[in-house]
């Protein structure tokens, strides 16, 4: 699959098929993810796999660590395999804001990668990934990003259908060529 037709063809996921997915296949696109450009390599993102029965038992030690929280039920369940990807604290403001652009990246090279292979994707984040209760399950510090919840699997054959269009970007142009 050519790169515009990956990024063009990418659309978030709404439904899931049931069907697992190999390890190796997880680990390749992570390894996918790791290619993101980042400041002076520092490579400081960290990917926590959760499927099969593992989903339900983080829901479980997430509903007792903050039993007043939003339901984690849905945003962790939804799909086969759930993969948080968090962003170590950096204690240099610029270098902290310079990892987590990074880790952004990482995400879209994974739901990219993900995409290329047939598989479906949902980047989730909302306020169990600023939960400190969150944090503190995953095994986090709490100056800790945790970036993304992403979703994957194999696409469900009734998905909804997604717009095919964008808006079109603001250009501003300075001194650019004509």
């Amino acid at each position: 699959m050519e790169v515009l037709d990956a990024i063009r063809g990418r659309r978030t996921a709404v439904k899931f098929s049931g069907a697992p997915i190999p390890r190796g296949e997880i680990e390749a696109l992570i390894e996918a993810a790791t290619w993101a450009p980042n400041h002076k390599h520092t490579e400081l993102w960290l990917f926590q796999v959760f499927s099969g029965d593992a989903r339900r038992e983080l829901v479980d030690r997430l509903r007792t660590a903050d039993p007043d929280g939003k339901d984690p039920t849905v945003k962790l369940t939804r799909a086969p395999v759930c993969i948080v990807v968090a962003q170590p604290h950096a204690e240099d403001p610029m270098q902290d804001l310079e990892d987590y652009a990074a880790a952004s990246c990482a995400v879209q090279n994974l739901m990219l990668a993900a995409h290329s292979r047939g598989l479906a994707t949902r980047w989730s984040t909302g306020a169990l990934a600023d939960s400190p209760a969150a944090k503190q399950v995953l095994g986090l510090d709490a100056r800790d990003r945790i970036v993304a919840f992403v979703n994957l699997g194999r696409p469900s054959e009734d998905e909804p259908p997604h717009p095919v269009g964008r808006k079109p970007p603001i250009i501003e142009w300075h001194g650019a060529p004509r």
